[in-house]
């Protein structure tokens, strides 16, 4: 249930994207097939649920320092909060599946985005 709900997420950052970018003036890159997809992540090496959760907890982890890396750069205050409001989004993703493989969450304060 929660892969779902997480996958209902992601399509709504890549329609609050496409439309953002699209706003700018710019063009979306095109959508991979799910093939493709499949062999850039290593989809076949894949062989429990723990390798599952932790390919999608490190996917998550580096979605969310991504976005927190180019917010900085950012000249249009639109594209900043729908850049930090992604990388909140995959912040919470990355806890929950954290915790779903029972490790502890980063030590520290502002680990994310270093």
């Amino acid at each position: 249930d929660v892969a779902v709900q997480f996958q209902g997420h992601h399509k709504t950052h890549r329609d609050a994207l496409v439309a953002t970018i699209q706003k700018l003036g710019g063009r979306p890159v095109a959508e991979k097939s799910l093939d493709e997809y499949a062999k850039a992540l290593g989809a076949a090496s894949l062989k429990s649920q723990a390798d599952v959760l932790d390919l999608a907890a490190r996917l998550e982890l580096g979605a969310t320092n991504a976005y927190l890396s180019v917010i900085p750069a950012m000249g249009d205050r639109e594209l900043a909060k729908v850049a930090a409001r992604l990388a909140a989004d995959e912040t919470m993703h990355f806890t929950v599946l954290t915790g779903a493989l029972g490790r502890a969450l980063p030590p520290g304060a502002l680990s994310f985005g270093a």
